[in-house]
């Protein structure tokens, strides 16, 4: 098997205001590169951000990617799935909050329902800690996607990327309660609280439950992935509260392999800073491991000065 091509773009602050278009080039470097055939449909899976938080990426950062869609007549959206507590819980206000964080140019659908029970399970092959993953039902049933992710800290994952947008990112609302707790039918009654970390899944063995759900949500398909190292800050932006970046801005990357992109992000950090910038790293052999992609990478760096 071939090694996997990550491209990359630096950013920087000369070139902030360029994002969506260094987003596009390089998703028209991938296509190009990988010669893949594009469907007629194909969503962009984002993430909106929670209320009160401002590092999330934002909707004008993704013009380039629908620009190059819909020059090509491909019919595309956003999607995403409903968190467990709070306002993007229901599909409902859910979409009221992506309304107001600026996600109005293309429609934007809640793929698990209104309350995020509708999902499908899909077996995980040779799932250790994961049998079947409910994986919410609008983007089980897609074929190609795009898949846009913010390279950032988590206080679960260690970090968050590509990895944890398919992992948790495309379980429906019960799905994550699932992936999340030790006895999700008492969460999912609200009476287990998100600190209560003896009744949920933390380190290591999460991780590797996130990669297993991660495979069910690939399930042997063909995505794109693009993740933004930008407002790189500690937490998740399901944190409804504004957070100041802990390093300054990376770059974009693209690749078709969820594993190595997200292994070029941490060790495209790690080299910069001289250290290991997040915990959570130990999800790499694993995922590779199980099929889900290649901790090798080929970097292709573009537009560096």
């Amino acid at each position: 098997m071939d090694t996997p091509k990550v491209f990359f773009h630096p950013v920087n602050k000369k070139n902030r205001s360029d994002m969506s278009q260094i987003a596009r080039r390089l998703l028209g470097l991938v296509v190009s590169d990988t010669q893949i055939r594009l469907s007629k449909e194909i969503p962009i899976k984002v993430h909106p951000g929670q209320p009160g938080n401002i590092s999330f990426i934002k909707p004008n950062n993704y013009d380039g990617v629908i620009d190059f869609l819909q020059e090509k007549k491909i019919k595309t959206y956003f999607i995403e799935t409903n968190m467990v507590t709070g306002p993007r819980s229901l599909a409902s206000t859910h979409l009221e909050v992506a309304r107001k964080h600026g996600f109005t140019r293309i429609p934007f659908v809640i793929a698990d329902g209104e309350d995020g029970e509708d999902h499908v399970l899909v077996p995980v092959e040779g799932g250790t800690y994961i049998k079947k993953a409910k994986i919410a039902r609008k983007l089980a049933d897609q074929q190609q996607m795009i898949v846009v992710s913010h390279f950032k800290g988590h206080i679960a994952t260690g970090f968050g990327a590509a990895i944890k947008m398919l992992g948790i990112g495309f379980a429906s609302r019960r799905g994550k309660i699932d992936a999340h707790s030790k006895d999700g039918t008492k969460f999912h009654k609200k009476t287990i609280n998100w600190s209560e970390g003896d009744k949920l899944y933390w380190g290591s063995l999460f991780h590797k439950r996130v990669a297993e759900y991660a495979l069910a949500a690939v399930n042997k398909k063909h995505y794109i992935y693009l993740t933004f190292a930008i407002d790189i800050v500690k937490n998740c932006d399901c944190d409804g509260v504004p957070m100041k970046p802990i390093y300054r801005d990376l770059g974009i990357f693209a690749s078709t392999d969820p594993v190595a992109i997200d292994k070029a992000c941490f060790d495209m950090l790690a080299q910069r800073e001289g250290k290991k910038p997040f915990l959570g790293d130990d999800v790499f052999p694993f995922a590779e491991r199980i099929g889900l992609g290649s901790r090798a990478y080929n970097l292709i760096v573009e537009g560096s000065e």
